[in-house]
This record gives C-alpha cells, sequence and structure tokens, in this order.
C-alpha cells in the first residue's frame, strides 16, 4: 500500500512539473509567432483619416503638390485636391499602404473632412 501511495505521489509530482514546462514551451511558442507576424507586417504607418488631412494641413505634402492651411482648403474646393490624390500622395510617402486606397469608406472620411477645412 505504501508503495502504491508512493508512486501516485511521485506521479502527481513529476506531472506538477511537466505540465507546467509543456505550456511554457507553446507559451513562447505563440508569443513568438506573435512577434514574427508582427515583424512580418510593413512598416508603413496607417494615418487615421482625421490624421492625414491635419498631416496635409500642416504642410506634410506640400512637396507632392499638396498645399498647406487654408490652400489646401481652395485647392479642394477648386478640385485640385481630391481626396483620392491624397490618399495617393500618402501612400507614396509610405504614410498609408496601398489597400487604403480601394477602402471607400477611408475616402470617403478623408472626402468630408477635407470638405470641413473651411468650417
Amino acid at each position: 500500500m505504501k508503495r502504491v501511495i508512493l508512486s501516485a505521489l511521485s506521479v502527481l509530482a513529476l506531472s506538477g512539473f511537466v505540465a507546467p514546462a509543456a505550456f511554457a514551451e507553446s507559451s513562447i511558442e505563440q508569443k513568438t509567432a506573435v512577434v514574427s507576424s508582427t515583424l512580418s507586417r510593413p512598416t508603413s504607418l496607417q494615418l487615421t483619416p482625421n490624421s492625414l488631412v491635419s498631416s496635409a494641413f500642416r504642410g506634410s505634402y506640400i512637396n507632392q503638390g499638396i498645399p498647406s492651411s487654408a490652400q489646401l482648403h481652395h485647392a479642394y474646393a477648386s478640385g485640385r485636391v481630391t481626396a483620392e490624390g491624397l490618399v495617393k500622395v500618402a501612400i507614396a510617402a509610405g504614410h498609408l499602404s496601398p489597400e487604403t486606397l480601394s477602402d471607400t469608406r477611408y475616402i470617403n472620411t478623408v472626402d468630408t473632412k477635407l470638405a470641413s477645412l473651411d468650417d
């Protein structure tokens, strides 16, 4: 009877060491996978529509032909600057991913933000 109890306690003690080690390995593998997938993403920054228009307003895209401050609103009102054009410039600058151009909701929000510059 002592042997059975001793054996059972030994098995329980060993399982207490083996199980956490197995969970630790899978946890490390999961964390490594998350880090790897994060690192494999493009390094371009994804600006919100509001941040994109604010950046343009502050003059971040002057060298690409997008005017700043009050001239940005006038260029938008006259059709020289469009939401799609601003998104294309930001993609070329590496501030947006190319997929953003096909996101109609994003483009529409940029258009709304550009239209409200005069407010």
